[in-house]
């Protein structure tokens, strides 16, 4: 099962995931290419480091042939079945929504995808709802298996990884989690392939469309999660947020009311806080994070 979903990843240094200097991340990227049968006959000529996640080294890699993108997964990560992200990525980009990895080393913990040299993060405006909606929907339609996402137990295990940072006073606002989980559980439910880490980092726009990157958590879940993560990570007000709603629900003609839809985003939205407080609770260096978005759960779960 997928595992936390870093939902507001901030730019960190280039080895400040690894707990490395800048210098010595290059090297480690460095030294794995020379050792990747990938790159045997087309070394690297140059890189650079992108945008960090908190987990994962990645890297821009040039050679004689073309460009790519490097990621080197934490070792100590666990949870997370790089085959499924590997079927996830690969489904998304015969279908035009991502770009195709290209190799994945196990045991070097390296994805390589074709890197996309006009790609710019998503700054979700007006006029790009209807492509976003569009992309949602095209995503949601993909037929990949997977396990399906758990909620209540996914918090459970969140919740175990935070132990030396939990306190007393957090139990309240986990308990109220829970009995959100509860609610949302109890609505229909709309199982689709979701992204499930969709902001800005993992959302670029090229060649007048929005393409999908790091499928590390997709798997089967409500697809109000993946509208949720949308709503939480990009700052719409309350018409853009409604229209993009609308836009998706148009295409989607999953059977269920408007209503019902506007319950269960509304749900997610308060869920996806929740995975996402504490995710970040359970890293060492996540505290100003962590406590962000426990401040906007708390204002969703009082707004409901």
């Amino acid at each position: 099962m997928a595992q936390p979903l870093p939902a507001t990843t901030t730019y960190q240094r280039a080895g400040a995931a690894a707990g490395l200097s800048d210098d010595e991340a290059e090297q480690r990227i460095r030294q794995l290419c020379l050792h990747l049968e990938f790159f045997a006959s087309h070394p690297p000529i140059a890189m650079k480091p992108l945008s960090q996640g908190s987990t994962n080294l990645s890297y821009w890699v040039k050679t004689k042939r073309g460009e790519y993108v490097v990621r080197h997964y934490a070792p100590d990560v666990t949870g997370v079945c790089r085959q499924q992200e590997l079927r996830c990525q690969h489904a998304a980009a015969v279908a035009d929504l991502a770009p195709p990895p290209l190799c994945l080393n196990n045991h070097q913990q390296v994805l390589i995808s074709q890197y996309l040299p006009e790609g710019k993060p998503l700054a979700l405006s007006t006029s790009l709802l209807a492509a976003m909606a569009n992309q949602l929907v095209r995503l949601h339609r993909l037929q990949v298996q997977t396990p399906v996402l758990q909620p209540g137990r996914y918090l459970q295990e969140l919740k175990s990884h935070a132990k030396a940072s939990w306190m007393a006073a957090d139990e309240a606002l986990f308990s109220a989690c829970i009995q959100a989980v509860e609610a949302f559980e109890a609505m229909p439910q709309d199982l689709v392939l979701c992204h499930l880490d969709l902001h800005a980092g993992n959302l670029l726009w090229q060649q007048q469309r929005i393409w999908l990157l790091d499928f590390e958590y997709a798997q089967l879940a409500d697809s109000s999660l993946d509208l949720a993560s949308v709503l939480e990570n990009f700052v719409l007000d309350s018409v853009q947020s409604e229209r993009l709603l609308q836009l998706y629900w148009q295409q989607r003609n999953a059977g269920l009311s408007a209503e019902c839809w506007q319950d269960k985003v509304a749900a997610a939205r308060v869920l996806y806080q929740g995975f996402c407080w504490l995710w970040y609770l359970a890293l060492p260096e996540g505290k100003a994070q962590a406590v962000q978005h426990q401040q906007r759960l708390q204002f969703l779960l009082q707004q409901g």
